[in-house]
């Protein structure tokens, strides 16, 4: 049995992909926030120029916020302001398989449904050298659990 996607649904993720990466480069959650920092890394992608600073408050095992800064294009920023979004009162375990599954996810690899809310940044598969952008927030919160400092420039 063969699934037909109708037109008008690629469409419509295409634009919910646009509309979602705008609305959060123009409205990112968590830029330059000020909070109760307890850890924090910088990664920088020298390809495109992205350098993203997240900042965290973990307590124990949650995280119980998160920030970012830096200069970085608008689906990188987009990136961040989801992991942001999604982050407080996640524990670090979840927002590590978060981060696995995004990553595969656009690959092809995983399941969309699976965490609806970052479905619009899987419209970046279409472009491979772009998927660094939407990882880098997201590698930088996981180097900052680990204590890790600042990542390559």
């Amino acid at each position: 049995m063969s699934t037909t996607i109708h037109p008008g649904a690629v469409d419509d993720l295409s634009r919910l992909y646009r509309e979602t990466i705008l609305h959060h480069a123009h409205h990112p959650v968590g830029f330059r926030k000020a909070i109760r920092e307890t850890h924090r890394n910088e990664q920088f992608n020298p390809l495109c120029g992205d350098r993203i600073v997240v900042l965290l408050e973990v307590e124990g095992e949650t995280v119980k916020d998160a920030a970012f800064d830096g200069e970085a294009c608008a689906i990188c920023t987009a990136s961040a302001s989801l992991m942001c979004q999604r982050a407080p009162d996640q524990s670090v375990d979840e927002m590590g398989e978060t981060q696995r599954w995004l990553e595969s996810a656009l690959h092809g690899k995983e399941d969309p449904a699976e965490y609806e809310a970052l479905q619009p940044l899987l419209g970046v598969r279409r472009y491979p050298s772009r998927i660094r952008c939407v990882m880098l927030p997201w590698e930088a919160l996981l180097q900052a659990v680990k204590g890790v400092g600042p990542g390559p420039g």
